[in-house]
């Protein structure tokens, strides 16, 4: 990433593909309990080791480019992180983002957002 405007169209790759990965976080169809229900209704066998199966991120295996880019905003401090998360995953304004991220105003928003894409343009 050579300047601000290809830094800004990376974020935004990495932004959709964080989000659709959250929007696909949703409920089961079926509880634990009717499971249950159906296995003994049906028959079979039953394994509560469901809990030792992460089903949340740490399942995921981005493509490179997006891991690449998810360890450089690791490295940002916190309220640079924040700012780039409302921005590029969750889509918020800058008021949207002062009020999620706990921001003084929406100029630091604007801020922590600016000094995280400079970070990044920084840490080739």
């Amino acid at each position: 990433m050579e300047n601000l405007k290809q830094v800004r169209a990376q974020l935004k790759l990495w932004g959709r593909y964080w989000a659709s990965k959250e929007a696909l976080q949703g409920y089961a169809q079926k509880s634990s309990t009717h499971k249950i229900y159906e296995n003994h209704v049906l028959g079979g066998s039953f394994s509560s080791d469901a809990h030792l199966y992460s089903h949340g991120s740490n399942g995921i295996n981005p493509p490179e480019h997006i891991a690449l880019l998810t360890g450089k905003i690791e490295a940002l401090r916190a309220e640079c992180k924040k700012a780039i998360i409302a921005k590029y995953v969750k889509g918020m304004s800058l008021k949207e983002a002062c009020a999620w991220g706990g921001f003084d105003s929406a100029t630091s928003v604007d801020f922590w957002l600016l000094r995280a894409e400079t970070g990044l343009l920084s840490r080739q």
